[in-house]
Parts: C-alpha cells; sequence; structure tokens
C-alpha cells in the first residue's frame, strides 16, 4: 500500500497492485469513499465488494475508477449492457468476462471480426 500510495495514478503503481502480496480483502471498506479516484479504483480490487458497490463505482467521476468498474464481472449485467453503448467505457464492457457470449458476438461483428 505504501508504495501505491507513493507511486499515485502511475504506471508502477498499478504495477503494484498485481503483486501477490498486495493487500485485497478490505479495500473496498477502506477506499470506495476515498476523495481521490486512483485510490477509489482500489475498492474494485477487493474481492468482497459486492454488485452494487461495483455498480456505483462505475458512475464514478474518475473515469479510470469507472472504467475499472466496467471491466469487472460483478457489475450487474443491466448495467454491463448500457456500457456497451456508451462511447468512454465500451471498451472496457466488451472486454468483461461477463459479456454473455450473444453479446460479444454483436461486439465482434460490429467491429468487423470475421467469423
Amino acid at each position: 500500500m505504501s508504495v501505491y500510495a507513493r507511486l499515485g495514478g502511475t504506471f508502477s503503481a498499478w504495477m503494484a497492485t498485481g503483486h501477490p502480496r498486495f493487500p485485497r480483502e478490505g479495500l473496498a471498506a477502506r477506499f470506495a469513499d476515498h476523495p481521490d479516484g486512483i485510490y477509489r479504483q482500489l475498492a474494485v480490487r477487493d474481492p468482497t465488494a459486492g454488485p452494487d458497490l461495483i455498480e456505483r463505482l462505475n458512475h464514478d467521476p474518475d473515469v479510470w475508477t469507472r472504467q475499472a468498474a466496467t471491466r469487472d464481472p460483478r457489475l450487474p449485467l443491466p448495467r454491463l449492457l448500457e456500457t456497451l453503448a456508451l462511447p468512454e467505457p465500451a471498451s472496457s464492457a466488451a472486454a468483461n468476462p461477463a459479456l454473455p457470449p450473444a453479446e460479444m458476438a454483436v461486439v465482434m461483428d460490429e467491429a468487423g471480426v470475421p467469423a
């Protein structure tokens, strides 16, 4: 956490979150309402964060927090499908592993990927 805090929103800070010893549990309780979006992103990494919190963070004013929440498979399906139609989060929504195969096929067709 101290590395992440010191590095702020840099690529190196993002890399630190992938380290196996980076804390995950408790991040939602600690950072979901933090005034800095860099920290609110961490709430998405908490395995105990529920779908309601992920959806709330999907509407966050910070673009990186919104995108992190959009990629999360806990984002409720109706909201995930809504984000596919929005320009800014569409690519993050298309990368969400919870996107149903039929919707993924539509995304692939619209992108011109051959079947």
